[in-house]
């Protein structure tokens, strides 16, 4: 069984989602292993969108979460039995169903390392692939060179550019600001 973390007065089996996105979206085997992993571990944490029309329930967002949790369902075949939470999204026709899609997958903002390090500050021990790479990264064989041997360069700034100058170096973890 999968613990769900979320609520929603709805809800479906997996066999009663038929996927809606086709090859909108590429997902690798090990995606979806690691959003397997990631459901088996901390548990299904968003309901489905669901366009429900002529009797057909068809999977608007979560196609992932689903080929997630059919590769989970190897291992564990009680989650074919298991009710999922489901969010019904209204659409007239088949091209709002469409746009509504886009809307929901579409991204309108990327994590940006200072963000992730700063927002996984308190849980350094998560991992997740959509900030691993920020937060968890290796350092590069140069980067650890640099590490140990550190160039001092003086700076002159008007004093009214001193704040913005350096907001754009804190985006670089290879300068260190001396006061």
């Amino acid at each position: 069984m999968i613990d769900i973390k979320c609520e929603t007065p709805d809800t479906l089996k997996l066999t009663d989602m038929k996927p809606f996105q086709g090859n909108l979206k590429k997902r690798t085997i090990n995606n979806i292993k690691q959003l397997a992993e990631s459901i088996k571990n901390d548990g299904l944490l968003m309901p489905f969108a669901i366009w429900h029309t002529e009797g057909i329930n068809y999977l608007l967002d979560g196609h992932g979460r689903l080929d997630a949790l059919y590769e989970l369902l190897v291992t564990d075949p009680s989650i074919a039995e298991q009710d999922f939470p489901v969010l019904y999204i209204h659409a007239l026709t088949e091209q709002e169903a469409r746009q509504s899609l886009l809307q929901i997958t579409s991204s309108y903002g990327h994590i940006t390392k200072e963000g992730a390090l700063k927002f996984c500050a308190s849980i350094p021990e998560y991992k997740a692939p959509s900030i691993n790479k920020y937060v968890h990264r290796k350092p590069h064989r140069h980067e650890e060179k640099v590490k140990d041997s550190f160039t001092r360069i003086h700076i002159s700034v008007k004093t009214e550019y001193v704040d913005k100058v350096l907001e754009l170096f804190k985006q670089f973890e290879y300068i260190r600001v001396l006061k």
